[in-house]
């Protein structure tokens, strides 16, 4: 891949990264409230820990997104979130990918595909 294809595609992959690091954040919040359910705090007290910093670690990642794309562009992608959510559901959690949740993904990444695709 030559250097200039490669730049247009940093601000794509720090604005998915930073998408998927958002995701990660809910494993730990789930895996905080196993440990509550547990009454093992020193679990939940680890998650929340987690949880607190990768959210700060996102937090300061958007506002880069935020600088490099426009706004709607950016928050139109964050329906990308789901599919990932849905993905650690069903590979930390087991838990079942329904006909219903395969249909309302599609829809999200559909939209998605709509808005960054709309160019006036």
């Amino acid at each position: 891949m030559n250097r200039q294809k490669f730049s247009e595609l940093k601000p794509m992959l720090l604005l998915h990264g930073t998408l998927l690091l958002y995701a990660v954040v809910s494993v730990f919040g789930k895996l905080a409230g196993i440990g509550m359910s547990m009454e093992n705090t020193s679990m939940t007290f680890t998650m929340l820990g987690l949880e607190l910093l990768t959210l700060a670690v996102y937090s300061v990642l958007w506002q880069q997104v935020l600088k490099r794309m426009p706004l709607h562009f950016a928050y139109s992608n964050k329906g990308v979130c789901t599919l990932w959510t849905c993905m650690f559901g069903i590979l930390f959690f087991g838990e079942a990918l329904t006909w219903g949740k395969a249909a309302g993904i599609l829809v999200v990444l559909i939209g998605v595909w709509l808005v960054v695709t709309d160019h006036e």
